[in-house]
């Protein structure tokens, strides 16, 4: 770039003014009147000499009349007309400059975008309390597992059984005009309700569990007793080539053992959980080498396998990793197979090879894919299951030095796995007996514990009575005192004030316009960690602190540093930047890529989160936040490890902010090529907040099988579809926002050549802006469209807060508070502060 990128927004003397009235103005304690004079006196006069040509009764542009507009924004119903003729006079984009007959001077545009400031914002003040969108809904499908989970203290998949959710004009799965229940659904629910508390709460003697164990100090002593073990001698020739290959090495007696991972029976003498003695055996397992082990079908239906795995690593250079994954599947005939990671991370292997350190998998076997054949009497199909460990690393043989390897001493693999017993699952619900001789009494303390749990808010016996009943009436039918609270308690979680956020009119005072403490609890915890509030917000909306402004701001922060948080940064990015766009990507082959583009939206929004980075950073950074894999395909050197973390880049690396990040790109190709028409509605829509009109019924396509059409460019094609009557209209508005990404192709790689030519990334806004590529687009909505851009954010989180569609309504409040937002800094950490601080965020809208 010729100059840094800026951060300073340049407000043009047309929009400023504009934008002081949208903003600033307050409403007036009278209804205000449409200013219907000035609109005939500065608005009508340009129509008629300047619009009314092409969106008038003889010729209607984009389906789009000016002469029929009604002047008064306040009662009248072409509100959302008036705004996108205001967008289009603020950003200079009508009339065309290409229509010199047609040209507005300035000072005209300027009292047109005045009149139309202040008529909106008068209008949107006047319907502000009209509502239209109500805050009560469903929890979305996420929310609804993260609550279960987190109230029972569970880590299943609960909400897998439950239908995929549409996303939101915004993008987003958790507003309330797309979260309704039908019959089925809500049975649904009580069904997973049920199988959760069966998960969660237990009876009876601990089970008694499978539990494998392959420990190298046996396997040495075991091949020590046979006769036809080949050992690898201490001074054997060629013993350093063998031992590149995985085998067992005994420090003692420098004996090693060729070793292969096979089939491993259960061992009903184990004693689980008991640490076992570091052994002088170990296992040699060289770089991306991995044990597969067969275990049979003996692995429970349910419960958690513990995978516990005794390991070291042999060097610790700087620049090199090792972690673990773990694989399970099945190979039920020559021709029927599967395979698939089941661990959610890959764990790292830190300690070294002569202090081991144990590292320990949870799976959850119900959540598994698992052999459907296990079962079955029959020995085929085959009924076994596979399990296999795999050690992956970036390290590479160095001449003269030793090669990263990793030692293990001792597996040990059990289901169903518990650190305690009775599980804290189960102890969370069921607390000390304290009327233990009355069954009935001690379940209704259970019950009304558990309900404030999850139903955030205080409990009266009299809330509780009709669950009291059910426990009574349930009880004599069971065998035990457990199942009988599990009916009640399913009973509970199908109750609306679970699977609902609900407003509820305070006693006596049916006209409040603000919900409660425990509301703001739970719509607090619902926005910053997709779930339900913990016991200290609870124990702060109970004592009615919680409003307290201090008091507020501290427990945002609380919740930012949480680990739960990263639900926030995850789910608000994915609908922000419409990354399920991914779902629909083939083109990438590495799968380890993949995941790393799709994680780097969300750990760069958790890095601007986290230290409270301005958001303009989105816009362009001087840093990137990459792991190993994300930082090769970008060509950024001297990153190590699968984590991720803010590097600085150079210019001349083309990366900073989200526009070059190989997620947006990638899904934004059409799996060969960059896609210029994706690309420019993409940040039309998601960025600037300013989505395209849709496509006229009569759009022609472009004809392939043309040879001439073959031999242009992709910008060639686009520039001769455009030119084509039915598509011009759309395409002037999208195009030159697409054509700025060209450099970089469908994986999302920066390149100067397409076909052995150069890339033209140059293009022309509607209102004659040139941009010169990236760094000309990224200027431009630096210096230009900052308001445009932050506005449309504050508008997205809002959203995403409220869990429901902004209305015109709200265009004061949103307006009110980009203006704030603007004047603090643009940081993202305070835009989140402020959110919660908002009347708009503590209002009732049902």
């Amino acid at each position: 770039m010729a100059q840094p990128l800026s951060r300073i927004g340049v407000f043009g003397f047309l929009v400023a003014g504009a934008c002081a009235t949208y903003l600033e103005a307050a409403p007036s304690a009278d209804r205000p009147q449409a200013d219907i004079a000035r609109f005939e006196k500065d608005v009508a006069p340009v129509f008629a000499k300047i619009c009314v040509h092409c969106h008038g009764p003889k010729k209607a542009k984009g389906r789009f009349r000016v002469d029929t507009l009604d002047p008064d924004l306040l009662v009248g119903g072409d509100v959302d007309r008036w705004l996108e003729v205001f967008s289009v006079l603020s950003n200079a984009e009508m009339p065309p400059e290409d229509k010199d007959d047609y040209a507005i001077s300035d000072a005209a545009r300027a009292n047109m975008i005045e009149w139309l400031g202040a008529e909106i914002q008068k209008a949107a003040n006047a319907r502000r309390d009209e509502g239209g969108h109500s805050s009560f809904r469903r929890l979305s499908k996420y929310e609804y597992n993260y609550a279960l989970g987190d109230l029972l203290g569970l880590p299943y998949d609960f909400a897998g059984k439950l239908p995929p959710e549409t996303t939101s004009e915004d993008g987003f799965k958790n507003s309330s005009d797309r979260l309704r229940m039908t019959a089925m659904q809500f049975e649904t629910y009580r069904k997973i309700g049920l199988e959760a508390l069966g998960k969660a709460i237990v009876s009876g003697e601990r089970p008694k569990p499978v539990t494998y164990v392959d420990s190298m100090r046996e396997q040495m002593e075991k091949a020590s007793k046979n006769e036809k073990a080949k050992f690898i001698e201490p001074d054997e020739k060629g013993r350093a080539k063998k031992r590149r290959y995985q085998h067992i090495f005994d420090r003692e007696s420098g004996k090693g053992l060729h070793y292969k991972a096979g089939r491993i029976e259960p061992d009903p003498d184990a004693v689980t959980g008991k640490t076992p003695e570091p052994s002088s055996a170990f296992l040699f397992l060289p770089p991306k080498f991995s044990l597969k082990y067969n275990l049979g079908h003996h692995l429970p239906d349910t419960g958690t396998m513990r995978v516990s795995i005794r390991v070291g690593r042999t060097t610790h250079e700087p620049d090199e990793f090792v972690v673990l994954r773990l694989i399970f599947g099945a190979h039920t005939s020559n021709n029927a197979n599967f395979s698939q990671r089941i661990s959610q991370r890959d764990l790292p292997v830190t300690a070294p090879a002569d202090k081991p350190e144990f590292v320990h998998f949870d799976i959850p076997l119900s959540e598994i894919p698992r052999n459907p054949f296990r079962k079955n009497k029959e020995t085929f199909p085959r009924r076994d299951e596979l399990l296999t460990i795999q050690s992956i690393t970036n390290a590479k043989r160095r001449k003269g030095k030793e090669e990263l390897s990793i030692h293990v001493d001792h597996i040990e693999i059990t289901a169903p796995y518990y650190d305690e017993w009775p599980p804290e699952s189960h102890t969370s619900i069921f607390a000390p007996k304290k009327n233990a001789t009355n069954e009935q009494v001690y379940g209704e303390d259970l019950l009304i514990r558990f309900m404030e749990r999850a139903w955030s808010r205080p409990v009266s016996r009299d809330d509780a009575a009709p669950y009291f009943k059910l426990l009574s009436d349930y009880r004599p039918e069971v065998e035990t005192f457990e199942q009988a609270m599990i009916e009640v308690l399913g009973a509970v979680l199908s109750a609306p004030e679970f699977l609902y956020l609900i407003e509820r009119a305070p006693a006596g005072d049916r006209d409040s316009k603000t919900i409660s403490d425990h509301e703001l609890a739970r719509r607090l915890s619902f926005f910053l960690w997709s779930s339900i509030p913990d016991s200290e917000l609870l124990t702060l909306a109970r004592d009615e602190n919680l409003r307290d402004p201090e008091v507020l701001s501290a427990q945002v922060k609380r919740m930012l540093s949480d680990p739960r948080a990263e639900r926030f940064s995850r789910h608000f990015v994915e609908g922000w930047l419409g990354l399920d766009g991914l779902d629909s990507v083939d083109h990438i082959r590495d799968s380890d890529l993949a995941t790393a583009m799709s994680e780097e939206p969300v750990a760069f929004f958790d890095e601007v989160l986290s230290e409270n980075r301005s958001v303009l950073d989105f816009l362009h950074s001087d840093f990137v936040v990459v792991n190993e894999k994300l930082a090769r395909h970008y060509g950024i050197s001297e990153v190590y490890g699968p984590q991720f973390r803010p590097v600085k880049v150079a210019a001349d690396k083309n990366r900073g902010g989200i526009l070059t990040s190989a997620a947006v790109l990638a899904m934004n190709s059409d799996g060969e090529d960059s896609h210029p028409l994706k690309r420019g509605v993409w940040l039309l829509e998601h960025i600037l907040d300013d989505p395209p009109p849709p496509p006229p019924p009569d759009v022609p396509e472009v004809d392939l099988t043309d040879p001439e059409i073959l031999k242009m460019t992709l910008k060639e094609r686009i520039a001769d579809h455009r030119n084509k009557p039915a598509c011009l209209s759309c395409h002037r508005k999208i195009d030159p926002w697409g054509i700025a990404f060209e450099n970089y192709d469908a994986m999302g790689s920066y390149r100067t050549q397409i076909k052995n030519e150069p890339v033209d990334a140059t293009a022309t806004l509607p209102n004659q802006q040139e941009l010169a590529g990236m760094d000309g687009l990224k200027r431009y909505l630096l210096v230009e469209r900052q308001d445009q851009f932050t506005r449309a954010l504050v508008h997205k989180m809002v959203a995403y807060a409220l869990g429901r569609p902004l209305s015109f309504g709200d265009r004061a409040d949103i307006g009110a508070l980009t203006l704030r937002f603007r004047k603090s800094g643009d940081r993202l950490g305070d835009l989140v502060q402020m959110i919660v601080a908002s009347d708009l965020f503590r209002a009732k809208r049902s």
